[in-house]
């Protein structure tokens, strides 16, 4: 992979200015500074396949390098999902801005364990127009069956650029943008009108994750604000889940929830979407977390919906998971499916104020929690992956073989004290020691405010993706920069 090193200055020329910041803060972070994802999420519905079994005898386990990916040579870029790509490769999505302030526009890559595709955009990296306007966790891609990709992004309402919408732009199989798909390219999504609140936009659209149905038909999970007014009779500020479905081609399905919608709508609690997966008889699972006041704190959300796009009544209580598990805090950002298994990524706590790692395991059918998983009571893991119980932020979950399961994300509470972090978990929900001690943190730079956002399988090997984070103040010599790891599986 160092062969990206080689293309900094092929790269640095795709990114183009034109207004907005770097800043990598997370809106929906709850405890310490959340440096901005993407998540990615896996869209299918099994273990992937794996293309070329790794060796018998592996031999220990030794950690690889992680390398850098220069998107842009004076401005924030960031990769917050990837996906497998054809012939053992890997796609991944993020944003590159030429200067600090400058427009982040939505860009892919292409690569191998060798390095770029370069039959892929400009020497494996494709860069969009589209201009993104979302944080953390707010880019997705997803592949079709004809190879094309799909991408989401969170992007400015056309006529109040401080609103914001969602949208799907779909890319050939060179890194072009397909011009059949939606309008000249690109789907865009007005789910719902902001409120101003005292000259404060607050409910905004915010796009989430992707999944490819079997006959390719898009499925976007999204942020809208609720409709109606609260029972003092103010307009509603919280937002809702919304699962939107597309067919293949671009256009809203209105036969999918009546007008191709479907909305969650808890008791007028903030929602935030985060994973969504197409299961293989046709059912959607959706997943994220909300902060409903029946509940006295922001819990795990996770619900299943009918191929027609109503709620499946027996799936956990009426299609929904909404249940304390820790008593302070409880998130679900992603999920690994194992064929009838469900196991999550997320964090949280049950006192104090540092947050650890989270994983659940769930019966995909009935939506029953497995409180034997990982061999703990209640079958709540937890995993401090800096040992030091300084906060930890767990981000996506990525189903391997023989049923083991990737979770990674980052380890500190904040910047500057915030690395990478992944972890490995066997069929059980235990640590795999055959890799290593089954848990790494990896400092990519020395400033902090490090993460890993999305990760795939593909060719016999795992990537993760994200950034070295700068923190806040994003200047042309010190700003994030994209990163990856390559794992051989095991």
């Amino acid at each position: 992979m160092r062969t990206f090193t080689t293309l900094s200055t092929v790269l640095a020329l795709a990114a183009v200015a034109c207004g907005d910041n770097g800043s990598s803060q997370d809106p929906d972070a709850t405890v310490g500074p959340d440096s901005a994802q993407l998540d990615a999420a896996p869209d299918v519905d099994a273990a992937p396949p794996i293309d070329a079994a790794p060796p018998i005898d592996a031999g220990p386990f030794v950690l690889p390098t992680a390398f850098s990916v220069p998107l842009s040579a004076t401005g924030p870029d960031q990769l917050q999902a990837a996906v497998a790509g054809p012939n053992n490769t890997f796609y991944a999505v993020g944003y590159a801005a030429a200067t600090p302030t400058g427009a982040r526009l939505v860009t892919v890559v292409q690569f191998s364990t060798t390095g770029p595709v370069p039959t892929f955009g400009t020497g494996g990296v494709a860069v969009t127009a589209l201009e993104f306007k979302g944080g953390a966790d707010e880019l997705d891609l997803a592949v079709q069956s004809t190879g094309k990709l799909l991408v989401s992004a969170t992007v400015a309402n056309a006529t109040n650029p401080s609103d914001r919408d969602v949208a799907v732009v779909r890319l050939d199989t060179n890194g072009t943008v397909d011009a059949t798909f939606g309008v000249a390219g690109v789907r865009v999504l007005d789910l719902s009108t902001a409120h101003d609140n005292a000259g404060t936009l607050v409910g905004l659209d915010g796009a989430r994750d992707l999944a490819v149905g079997a006959d390719d038909a898009i499925y976007l999970h999204a942020n809208s604000r609720a409709a109606g007014t609260t029972s003092g009779g103010t307009p509603r500020t919280d937002t809702d889940f919304t699962v939107v479905k597309l067919t293949a081609n671009g256009a809203q399905d209105l036969t999918f929830a009546g007008d191709g919608m479907y909305t969650l709508d808890l008791q007028e609690s903030g929602a935030t979407p985060r994973g969504i997966n197409v299961l293989a008889d046709g059912t959607v699972l959706a997943t994220g977390y909300a902060n409903s006041p029946g509940l006295g704190s922001t819990q795990p959300v996770m619900y299943k919906l009918t191929a027609a796009g109503a709620l499946v009544p027996g799936f956990a209580t009426g299609g929904v998971f909404h249940d304390i598990v820790l008593a302070v805090q409880t998130e679900i950002y992603n999920v690994a499916i194992h064929g009838n298994q469900v196991v999550t990524a997320g964090y949280g706590r049950a006192s104090g104020t540092q947050n650890d790692w989270i994983s659940l395991r769930f019966d995909a059918t009935t939506g029953a929690r497995d409180l034997g998983f990982g061999g703990v009571t209640g079958g709540t893991v937890l995993i401090d992956p800096s040992g030091t119980m300084v906060g930890d932020n767990c981000r996506n979950a990525i189903a391997l073989p023989d049923g083991k399961t990737a979770l990674l994300g980052s380890t500190g509470s904040g910047v500057p004290a915030q690395d990478a972090a992944f972890a490995i978990l066997d069929a059980d929900g235990r640590l795999d020691t055959t890799y290593g001690t089954g848990v790494f943190t990896l400092p990519l730079g020395t400033n902090g405010a490090d993460q890993f956002w999305g990760g795939a399988v593909s060719g016999g090997n795992l990537v993760l993706v994200g950034y070295k984070g700068a923190g806040t103040t994003q200047t042309e010599t010190a700003n994030d920069d994209s990163f990856g790891l390559i794992i051989p599986l095991r």
